[in-house]
């Protein structure tokens, strides 16, 4: 026995099958143990859920309940409420704009009362780097116009010996 015949036989039981299908399938019945044992087991089944499905019993009667329905159906409408003006819609878009508006405003206005002319004077390159080596030192160059950071290091011993040689290359010259 196939899955369709078994289907068949359900659908039998239910009375679902058209009469030339139903006696088709009641002389499979007559002939097969194994379709009569599976119709049986459906039956007893079927007979089971009918006895203890449990009954509900509705707070309303029918008529009163589809009576709602229809007066909720037959009820007025209610007119639309006014549209709120143009300017109340988009106000919302609006304030939006504004305030995106308000803080690049600021960001200009600020910027061009921010003086730039205070970082070229001559200490304005300067930078303050803490060296920790007793034996070397270093000099710094900061340009912002250049966009551009320099950092000379050199030896301390080395710089005493030409400061050494450079006053006397004074002396030689005087």
């Amino acid at each position: 026995m196939n899955q369709d015949q078994e289907l068949k036989i359900q659908a039998l039981l239910d009375g679902e099958l058209a009469e030339g299908e139903a006696r088709e399938i009641q002389q499979l019945l007559a002939s097969d143990q194994e379709a009569q044992a599976l119709f049986a087991e459906l039956k007893t089944t079927k007979s089971y859920l009918a006895a203890n499905e449990p009954e509900m019993a509705l707070p309303e009667t029918r008529e009163f309940f589809w009576s709602k329905i229809q007066r909720e159906i037959d009820r007025p409408v209610p007119a639309q409420a006014a549209r709120a003006p143009f300017w109340l819609v988009w106000h919302r878009y609006f304030a939006t704009f504004a305030g995106v508006a308000a803080v690049a405003m600021l960001v200009v206005f600020s910027m061009k009362f921010y003086d730039v002319s205070l970082m070229e004077g001559p200490s304005g390159h300067l930078a303050e780097i803490e060296n920790l080596s007793e034996h070397a030192s270093s000099l710094s160059f900061r340009s912002q116009k250049e966009n551009m950071f320099v950092v000379w290091v050199y030896n301390k011993d080395q710089q005493s010996e030409e400061s050494d040689l450079d006053s006397l290359d004074d002396t030689i010259v005087q």
